[in-house]
């Protein structure tokens, strides 16, 4: 029943959503290449409109035929991507193998699709006039399946919950971003605002509406949309790795000790935590290395995905908690740094030969003593390099 998910065969019909994610322009750049372009992300953050987006994008501006583009979602029913094809055929009078024109095929929640892999891969190498877009609310089915039969063969994005600069766009408030120095009380009464409300269906709603809606999409994600990809036994321990991780942000943990604490195997606890970033609502740091296999046996901190998890898991968390979690989500960090001697910098990141500590403080003035590690973590790094400056800067992040 294809026809119900392609309402932009009608003349004259658009989706009509005017506000986009900042993505939408990354994904119209990747319409004429041929590679399969996916868009992962948590649960509500827009992964379904954008596509949709790119629908209107392509009939409106691309001047696409409205029967050259199909739509359809795994949501509810999973029939093969061959079944789909062969209706749209039907539906349409349209042979792909001799149509001449690109057809552009969008695929929602394809994770829900069993060996969506090989079916999609199919396609690609026997029909190069076929153009995918494919999303879903899960990394894993991209990464274990670019790994086996992907590769090359797809571009990989994450929709992230909204930035402080797409939050005043779906408040209507685009023009905080353009006179920013004119409007700088009204721009840290919405910066207050932000964290708990990073998804577009909250961001003008009440604390307490917000974590209504939160706890229904954890709880979607934790009882149905988790166990339905990943062997799960428990799905209340999912639930109370959340929970601690949201008591305590940045914590830092191994799964030994934890899983004694639990009482339950390491292999579980590892396998569990690992679930849960997968599927896009915890983030893991690593103890900041050279050697990246070194830092993957140390000692590791976990965040919320999003601080807006926290108006259901805990909304009486501390704001120099909260401050520190949005920045290591809004930098998209993977690395902290801490010694034996327990020097610690909250932030390291890392992109090609440079490195960047970043110290998380919110408060109005900032010691000497409190950015000691910056410059303990900089000397140290350019004693490694014999003089060679591994690092491109150390940076403060301070809030009012």
């Amino acid at each position: 029943m294809i026809e119900k998910h392609n309402f932009h065969w009608r003349d004259g019909f658009f989706y009509g959503f005017p506000k986009k994610r900042e993505m939408f322009g990354k994904l119209a750049d990747e319409i004429k290449t041929r590679q399969i372009i996916s868009v992962t992300g948590l649960r509500r953050t827009g992964k379904s409109t954008l596509l949709k987006q790119v629908i209107d994008h392509l009939i409106e501006s691309e001047k696409v035929g409205r029967e050259n583009i199909l739509f359809y979602s795994f949501d509810e029913e999973q029939p093969k991507i061959d079944d789909i094809i062969k209706e749209y055929e039907a539906r349409t009078g349209k042979d792909i193998l001799k149509e001449s024109s690109r057809i552009y095929v969008f695929l929602d929640e394809i994770q829900k699709l069993e060996n969506w892999q090989n079916q999609t891969k199919y396609y690609y190498d026997n029909y190069s006039n076929i153009k995918f877009f494919v999303s879903g609310s899960s990394s894993l089915f991209i990464k274990k399946h670019v790994r086996e039969s992907l590769a090359g063969r797809i571009y990989e994005f994450v929709l992230s919950p909204l930035s402080f600069r797409e939050f005043l766009v779906f408040r209507d408030k685009r023009e905080f971003i353009e006179k920013a120095s004119m409007l700088q009380d009204a721009l840290k009464a919405e910066f207050l605002a932000y964290p708990k409300r990073q998804f577009i269906e909250i961001v003008n709603e009440s604390e307490e509406k917000a974590g209504q809606y939160i706890r229904t999409v954890i709880e979607k994600i934790i009882y149905q949309d988790i166990p339905k990809i990943f062997p799960i036994e428990n799905e209340d321990l999912l639930m109370k790795i959340m929970r601690i991780v949201a008591s305590n942000p940045g914590m830092l943990s191994d799964y030994e000790s934890l899983s004694n604490e639990l009482g339950i195997s390491r292999v579980t606890l590892s396998n569990y935590f690992f679930y849960l970033e997968e599927s896009f609502l915890i983030k893991k740091l690593y103890n900041f290395s050279g050697n990246m296999l070194a830092s993957e046996k140390r000692m590791k901190k976990f965040y919320l995905a999003s601080t807006s998890l926290f108006t259901f898991l805990n909304n009486d968390i501390e704001e120099p908690k909260l401050i520190e979690n949005l920045a290591v989500v809004s930098t998209d960090a993977r690395f902290f740094w801490r010694t034996p001697q327990k020097y610690e910098v909250d932030i390291v990141l890392r992109k090609d030969n440079e490195v960047t500590p970043i110290e998380v403080k919110y408060k109005n003035d900032v010691s000497a003593k409190e950015v000691k590690n910056l410059i303990r973590f900089s000397e140290r790094k350019e004693r490694q390099k014999n003089g060679n400056p591994f690092c491109s800067g150390m940076e403060i992040s301070i809030g009012s």
